[in-house]
């Protein structure tokens, strides 16, 4: 019968046997009019990292086509197949039966269509399948066509000629902020700070955009970049500090988003060290106050750490004192430089304080024959004073806070949070649970 050829899933098998068989040559020369070509279409793809794309195989100039097949292969490190699919030109003439099977290792996909059945082959041009690739390198990969078989519906081979395509593989639009530098650090206000930035396109696209530097929430400057694809410049600003008050700055860099960027977490920087501007006189502050713990149990002790820094243009020697509901813990005394801090540490033993919130403060004194122009008071906020085993502060000790010691079961502090490791062993352990079972539903109010 005719066209038994073609039957079902044995038609890429018998083809092969008839093409063997014949002797017939499938490929034909580039020599002009009347050849029927199969090729990539479009012939050149420029694709992005992480996204989908799809080719074409189209033919032209054919006649008769009844079943074909080809094989294409391509860079398997920088893409792989998602998908094949039948085009529209020759199932218009009828029912078909389409295959394909990849090989994504390899980088290499054979598909497979014929009509079914007594009918007539397509001519013309179309839409042979369309191959879909997902892009997972960036890179170049040729597209090749090889082992195609065209048959007409008489089982006569039809001579071809071959075009391939090329992918272009690029990364994702993405510039960056790479590094900030500011010179000098410590200034006084009227002074020029000099800032470096340097920025990078990483990806693979010529980018245009904005580079906006700040002093803290201030802009000081902003500039327009050109950048090809894989190259960085350095830019350079001039802070002029006049009109900016005594204090810590933070100098950063901010690349504006460009079309198409989805990683914007490289396009903001911000230098290594801060600019200090100073007071032209006496000027120590407290700038932080760090208890050890936020809710400590009654009898225990923590640490209250204390920064500061002095911003004026002399050397002091001053009395620190830290507080606690007003009452005096403790005072050291310290000798600063110009622009230098350091960090004063107390230890606060709670026995003998009252259950409740307890305000922690500090204040600064200087010499008597000198006049601090700064804050000479620091109140960080309060610190719940309560029953030992009392975790989250609530007034009780119960199973929501044997809760919260279980989940943190010996873990050191930190990651863990200090308020679990109630006896300030450094772990969360049989220890603190000791604590916990000594105070069970013990409360302090009502």
């Amino acid at each position: 019968m005719r066209k038994t050829f073609f039957n079902a899933c044995l038609s890429c098998l018998l083809l092969l046997f008839f093409v063997i068989g014949s002797g017939l040559f499938l490929f034909a020369p580039s020599n002009g009019a009347g050849t029927t070509t199969v090729g990539v279409f479009p012939s050149s793809v420029t694709a992005i990292l992480g996204q989908n794309f799809s080719i074409n195989i189209n033919a032209t100039g054919i006649s008769d086509l009844y079943g074909w097949q080809f094989t294409l292969n391509w860079t398997a490190r920088i893409l792989n197949v998602v998908n094949a699919s039948e085009g529209p030109f020759l199932k218009s003439g009828g029912s078909t039966f389409f295959y394909y099977n990849s090989n994504a290792s390899a980088g290499q996909v054979t598909v497979e269509c014929t009509l079914l059945g007594d009918v007539s082959g397509m001519s013309g041009s179309g839409v042979l399948a369309t191959i879909t690739f997902s892009v997972i390198s960036s890179g170049q990969s040729s597209l090749n066509l090889y082992n195609a078989i065209l048959l007409n519906s008489n089982e006569q081979a039809i001579p071809v000629q071959l075009s391939g395509g090329d992918v272009y593989a690029l990364s994702p639009p993405d510039v960056a902020v790479t590094s900030v530098n500011v010179s000098p650090i410590v200034v006084l206000p009227g002074s020029s700070v000099h800032i470096n930035a340097t920025v990078e396109n990483l990806g693979g696209f010529s980018e245009i955009f904005n580079v906006t530097t700040y002093a803290n929430s201030h802009v000081i400057g902003v500039q327009n970049v050109a950048l090809n694809n894989g190259s960085s410049q350095t830019l350079f600003f001039t802070w002029n500090t006049t009109g900016y008050s005594e204090g810590d700055y933070n100098v950063s860099a901010v690349a504006s988003k460009v079309p198409g960027e989805m990683n914007t977490t490289n396009n903001v920087k911000a230098a290594a060290n801060i600019v200090t501007i100073l007071y032209d006189g006496h000027y120590v502050a407290v700038t932080t106050v760090n208890p050890g713990k936020t809710v400590i149990g009654q009898g225990y002790s923590t640490n209250i750490k204390v920064k500061v820094k002095n911003y004026g243009i002399y050397t002091e020697s001053f009395n620190t004192t830290a507080y606690i509901n007003n009452m005096a813990l403790q005072t050291q005394e310290f000798t600063l430089e110009s622009g230098a801090a350091t960090t004063i540490n107390f230890t606060w033993n709670t026995a003998g304080f009252v259950y409740g919130n307890c305000t922690i403060s500090t204040s600064i004194t200087l010499a008597p024959s000198e006049t601090n122009n700064g804050p000479s008071k620091f109140v960080y906020g309060v610190v719940i004073l309560t029953i030992p085993g009392d975790i989250n502060g609530d007034g009780t000790v119960n199973s929501l806070d044997f809760h919260i010691f279980a989940s943190y079961w010996l873990e050191r502090v930190p990651p863990a949070p200090a308020n679990v490791d109630i006896g300030g062993y450094g772990v969360v352990s049989a220890k603190d649970f000791h604590i916990i079972a000594q105070h069970w539903l013990h409360s302090w109010k009502g």
